[in-house]
């Protein structure tokens, strides 16, 4: 079965079971000078242990999607850095191996902002508006190693996603 994901603005308000929208847009700069403004406490990531920083680039390709992924021990934040991207999540389900098929959806995230995704939070890679994108990743230190669950619902399900642009 192809479930269609139309591709919703990505407000605090639409994002609240998945997280929340990093962004200093109708915010009150703390400092603003001639040379610089700067916003600070856009967001709050809980982290145990160290924090760990990196860069994902994400080419264009098929819209159809059949895995998510979830990081059960950290929070996780997405910033795009220069190229809008289409960010795929589902609702975090704590005492059950797979999301609830209904929470999966897709939010256009534009350059210049981020989403901090709670922990547990279902997701998959970012797909690019452009040709490629580049997102900066910040979460616990290893958890690329140590708390990445990987599924595939095409095999669990039955269910092969696609991102309605």
């Amino acid at each position: 079965m192809i479930k269609e994901l139309e591709v919703n603005s990505l407000t605090n308000k639409n994002f609240a079971d998945y997280g929340y929208l990093i962004s200093n847009e109708n915010i009150k700069p703390k400092i603003k000078e001639n040379t610089f403004t700067f916003w600070d406490d856009l967001a709050e990531i809980n982290i145990d242990g160290k924090t760990g920083f990196g860069i994902l680039e994400v080419n264009k390709r098929n819209k159809n999607f059949t895995n998510l992924e979830r990081h059960v021990k950290t929070e996780e934040v997405f910033f795009a850095i220069e190229k809008d991207v289409v960010v795929l999540v589902g609702k975090a389900t704590p005492n059950q191996e797979v999301p609830e098929i209904e929470t999966v959806k897709a939010f256009k995230l534009e350059k210049g902002k981020g989403i901090l995704l709670y922990k547990g939070t279902w997701h998959w890679l970012p797909y690019p508006l452009a040709e490629k994108a580049r997102l900066l990743v910040v979460f616990q230190q290893g958890t690329a190693d140590y708390d990445l669950e990987i599924i595939n619902l095409k095999k669990l399900k039955g269910i092969t996603f696609c991102i309605k642009i």
